[in-house]
């Protein structure tokens, strides 16, 4: 089977072993997903874990790989994962119909890479955090009509999703879903027609360059560590340099998903205490705190609880993978 990678193994530093025993995780197999796994299947990565939880509609099928009209209404992940193996038998594939926050953390952290073209910035936000955990390179991307981005995660070398001082519109967060915030002439198109404007010569371009990344980080050949902008209508890319953010909540060395000391009055209440954490954070946190001595949920009717010394809480939010969790010093 040599033959079939001759002309890959001619670039400088491919290493084709190291390739074929990689396994990347693609999470959501919509326009860039379907992209980046025929790239990674055609060069022969080892094993693909393909996550996606919907099935295939009429609309997907003007920018989305491997689906057909006759596929419509079947999982992605299944007819997916058919067209892979045809385009490269000699590969493992799993496939995972499920949202990616149930999937179990013991599989995902068995990937070299994880590559997401997901539809919602909350769900990215759960990805970014769980990556920058478990410490495994994440390759995020977007498109909104000729516009697309495109960053790679390197957990506590490059910024993560949070740390971006510059949060893109939510054109370039999401890719086949109405978006709720965002420029007010561009929302009320997306709220009447319940789509957003998507061409696959976009996808092919940015998938192909988050594939790109991907074969890259497997190889040990630095990658980029910017945002990286492309304009399609204009064919121009920007290069936009990014920072760990100091106090970024998900990677940085001030902030911990472990535990947290918080420094507060003895009079504070609970209410007070959480708008700091929302200004703190930058976070849109539910009000679930979990005391870990009780074993209890604090519903609103309880937030006017005062503070113990040596408390110990966690904090659920949807968008990271699991509890913050922080002990009360008493001042």
């Amino acid at each position: 089977m040599t033959d079939r990678y001759a002309r890959q193994l001619l670039i400088e530093n491919w290493d084709q072993t190291r390739i074929k025993e990689s396994t990347v995780t693609i999470v959501g197999l919509g326009a860039l997903g379907t992209v980046v796994a025929a790239s990674l299947a055609m060069a022969g990565v080892g094993k693909l874990i393909l996550i996606d939880f919907d099935t295939i509609e009429v609309s997907n099928l003007n920018r989305q790989l491997f689906y057909y009209e006759d596929d419509v209404g079947k999982p992605k992940v299944n007819v997916a994962a058919k067209a892979l193996r045809a385009i490269n038998p000699s590969i493992e594939i799993e496939v995972i119909k499920n949202a990616i926050e149930k999937v179990p953390h013991d599989l995902l952290t068995t990937s070299n890479v994880i590559v997401e073209g997901l539809d919602t910035f909350k769900v990215r936000r759960w990805l970014n955090a769980f990556t920058v955990k478990a410490k495994i390179p994440l390759i995020s991307g977007g498109m909104y009509g000729f516009l697309g981005n495109i960053q790679v995660v390197i957990p506590y070398h490059t910024p993560c999703l949070e740390c971006q001082s510059l949060i893109p519109e939510q054109e370039l967060q999401k890719a086949c879903t109405p978006f709720g915030e965002g420029r007010k002439e561009i929302r009320e198109v997306v709220e009447e027609k319940k789509f957003i404007p998507s061409v696959s010569s976009v996808s092919l371009v940015i998938g192909g360059l988050m594939a790109q990344e991907a074969l890259k980080i497997i190889n040990g050949i630095p990658t980029m560590n910017n945002f990286l902008f492309w304009d399609g209508e204009s064919g121009q890319f920007t290069s936009v340099p990014l920072k760990r953010r100091k106090t970024c909540f998900v990677c940085s060395d001030t902030y911990h998903l472990d535990i947290i000391p918080v420094y507060s009055s003895k009079d504070q209440r609970f209410s007070d205490f959480i708008e700091q954490l929302r200004y703190s954070f930058n976070l849109g946190l539910e009000i679930k705190i979990l005391y870990e001595t009780q074993h209890m949920v604090i519903t609103d009717a309880l937030m006017g609880t005062e503070f113990h010394n040596g408390e110990i809480f966690r904090v659920i939010d949807p968008s990271i993978p699991m509890p913050l969790k922080f002990k009360i010093y008493l001042n």
